[in-house]
């Protein structure tokens, strides 16, 4: 039982420093298709506004938002989703 719990824990630790990386990189390679904007590198995105007040951002900035958020909510799933079959492997095993 032990070196299953030791086995998920390594398989969790991996898929807990990979998948981040893995996916801002593949992010960062279609979000140049999903976020474009007219006006080169220095122009500039409304992101929010309330009222006469809005909060602007340059798209390097709008593209780094959507390429950390995918990364931070894909590795979140994917943790849990591990997290999840590891502990059912685990009960599974110990009840045998």
């Amino acid at each position: 039982m032990y070196r299953d719990v030791l086995g998920w824990l390594g398989a969790l630790l991996g898929v807990t420093i990979l998948v981040p990386i893995l996916l801002y990189l593949i992010t960062g390679a279609a979000v140049g298709f999903l976020v474009s904007c007219g006006g080169g590198p220095e122009a500039t995105m409304v992101v929010g506004a309330s009222g006469s007040e809005s909060l602007e951002l340059s798209c390097s900035a709008v593209r780094t938002l959507v390429k950390t958020g995918v990364a931070v909510g894909g590795s979140l799933a994917a943790t849990v989703g591990v997290a999840l079959v590891a502990v059912a492997d685990i009960l599974r095993t110990s009840y045998r």
